[in-house]
């Protein structure tokens, strides 16, 4: 087989990592933007667009996962880079202003361990042959030895490792080759040591992710981890991948997951990491799902409408950015403004603030008056 084709068949099985900036507008999220073209990725960072080689090793695996294109028994063609050929093949997409990083991950190579010295060789000849000192993203593989993950850590900029499942159930009812607690959570708090022990090691932090939709978890059992996963293992991202079946593989009848329920996911993350939400803020229905059709900070608001209308004028940063449609800018400027002795008199002027005045009339006073209904 060909180089050529070798890389196209490893940059589509790359598709599911999820390694993208996370813009919560959940409509935004609802477009697919992680495609891939000839290995390159377009990721966001912020407004800036980012291309990165974006590739896998292999896409052999001993592995079973049953959601993964690439699990053990699907049939369809399989290729390998060795590390040489992968950094090789990199360093010209660089040296012609393709690409600006790596991102690179791994099917199982016989076992673990082999996989990560493979993966670590090429980012060792990336970094000494090829003096490269651009960003790389290297995936950790559950069950990796310390030593592999610390020596990844050295040469990487980032590491991640997929947790995949919200719960240990849900893990078993996706793999039967995967340990939850052995294999990822205490790698995770491996490479959550190091970190700390040495910031130089992968200097821009971890990530993980979690397939949405694959099993029986709710709503609830994926925020109660992703919420502990932040404190405990101070992941930087949890990156959440909406199920999407793919034929041949065990779970090709399963349905689809909504993206519109993953888009809620993230802007409920977004309020523990930026609002100071907890847990308890959190509305669920009764079997622990969030409301796909309304954004999770505006259902908390309208469950909550005993401590509404504020004023603006007088109103505490804490409780301004609980507003729907006032975010962590529009309450600075608010609260500027209040120390300056200024007074905001209409909503416009709100507006101007950078306030969402359709998401949070009903919810301020302004000039001692407030719209008391949604219309």
């Amino acid at each position: 087989m060909s180089t050529f084709k070798d890389l196209q068949l490893l940059s589509d099985a790359a598709y599911y990592d999820r390694c993208n900036y996370v813009n919560y507008n959940v409509d935004n999220v609802l477009e697919e933007t992680d495609k891939i073209k000839d290995g390159i990725y377009h990721a966001k960072a912020g407004s800036r667009d980012v291309p990165l080689f974006k590739i896998l090793m292999t896409n052999q695996c001993n592995n079973d996962c049953a959601y993964c294109t690439n699990c053990m028994g699907h049939k369809y063609q399989r290729a390998r880079l060795s590390p040489e050929a992968l950094a090789r093949i990199y360093m010209k997409y660089y040296e012609n202003n393709k690409v600006e990083g790596l991102f690179l991950s791994s099917g199982i190579i016989k076992d673990a361990d082999t996989t990560m010295e493979e993966m670590i060789e090429a980012a060792h000849i990336l970094r000494n042959k090829y003096s490269y000192k651009g960003y790389i993203h290297l995936k950790i593989i559950p069950g990796s030895s310390q030593d592999h993950i610390k020596h990844a850590m050295q040469l990487a900029d980032r590491v991640s490792i997929n947790i995949e499942a919200a719960t240990k159930d849900g893990l078993s009812d996706l793999s039967s080759t995967k340990n939850y607690d052995k294999d990822i959570l205490k790698r995770l708090d491996w490479i959550d040591k190091l970190h700390r022990r040495n910031h130089s090691l992968a200097s821009s932090g971890h990530t993980t992710q979690i397939i949405v939709g694959a099993n029986e978890e709710s709503d609830e059992d994926i925020l109660k981890q992703v919420y502990n996963l932040s404190r405990k293992y101070d992941v930087l991202y949890n990156y959440f991948s909406s199920f999407t079946p793919v034929k041949g593989t065990p779970l090709e009848n399963h349905e689809a997951n909504n993206p519109r329920r993953t888009g809620r996911l993230y802007q409920t993350e977004y309020l523990f990491t930026q609002y100071n939400y907890t847990l308890d803020d959190i509305i669920l229905d009764e079997d622990g799902f969030l409301d796909t059709n309304n954004d999770p900070k505006y259902t908390i608001a309208l469950e909550n409408m005993d401590k509404y209308p504020i004023d603006v004028n007088t109103a505490k940063y804490k409780e301004l950015i609980r507003v729907p449609g006032i975010g962590l800018k529009s309450a600075r400027r608010i609260r500027h403004m209040q120390s300056q002795g200024e007074k905001i008199t209409s909503l416009k002027q709100l507006q101007k603030l950078g306030a969402n005045i359709r998401k949070c009339k009903i919810f301020v006073k302004v000039g001692g008056s407030y719209q008391s209904t949604l219309i």
